[in-house]
């Protein structure tokens, strides 16, 4: 073995999985924030465009995650527990294919109207990503376990309003809209999005084991 391989094969923890996980986070920003553009954009070539661009960075966050897969085949020293790295990359990537799926599914029923809720939805799930980048960021930077903690419980509040905006946007579908096809497309697209909101809150629940291990 060469001395490359062997530095290589202890080299520093932040010198590989933290820049690793700080991309994957970034990529979640990036997907979250073209879902909000593409809810609430009315051009039918620039929505596309922008659903494209979702597939593209979905596809990023899949390299991403096998590059830490990779990793951690190879590194002898990781900074904290390999099922902890494995939890935490999957479920950053869950976040990535719950965006794109949301997406996808927004392309194919193409609905007549978009309510307020979807819109509200995309918002946190921008909010989400945007948290769990602070989290990663802290996690990195041997952050203040308190502000760490802090991040975690505004993720769980996160998903919370997402789950009451996917019941009041239920409500408000069974009360106001008339036709049952309208109903189901909007259901299924606020139920994608929902989903990406609750990956993040497992995300957090990844980095609140770590931090619990580690103190």
């Amino acid at each position: 073995m060469n001395i490359d391989k062997i530095l290589r094969y202890f080299s520093p923890k932040d010198k590989i999985f933290f820049p690793l996980f700080s991309k994957a986070a970034d990529n979640i920003c990036v997907i979250s924030d073209l879902l909000y553009q593409a809810v609430k954009e009315t051009d039918e070539d620039k929505r596309e465009q922008l659903i494209r661009n979702i597939e593209n960075a979905e596809h990023i966050g899949d390299e991403i995650t096998h590059e830490i897969m990779n990793a951690l085949n190879t590194v002898f020293i990781t900074p904290f527990d390999r099922e902890d790295i494995h939890n935490l990359s999957s479920s950053i990537d869950d976040v990535a294919d719950h965006v794109k799926d949301a997406a996808l599914r927004f392309r194919l029923y193409n609905p007549k109207k978009v309510p307020a809720s979807i819109v509200k939805m995309a918002e946190l799930i921008i909010k989400g990503a945007e948290e769990v980048r602070r989290a990663i960021t802290e996690l990195q930077n041997v952050g203040d376990l308190e502000t760490i903690r802090k991040i975690i419980v505004d993720i769980n509040n996160i998903e919370n309003q997402s789950d009451a905006i996917f019941e009041l946007a239920l409500a408000d579908l069974f009360a106001n809209e008339k036709d049952p096809i309208e109903i189901i497309k909007i259901k299924d697209i606020i139920a994608k999005m929902e989903s990406a909101a609750d990956r993040c809150e497992d995300i957090a629940n990844v980095i609140e084991s770590i931090i619990v291990k580690t103190t």
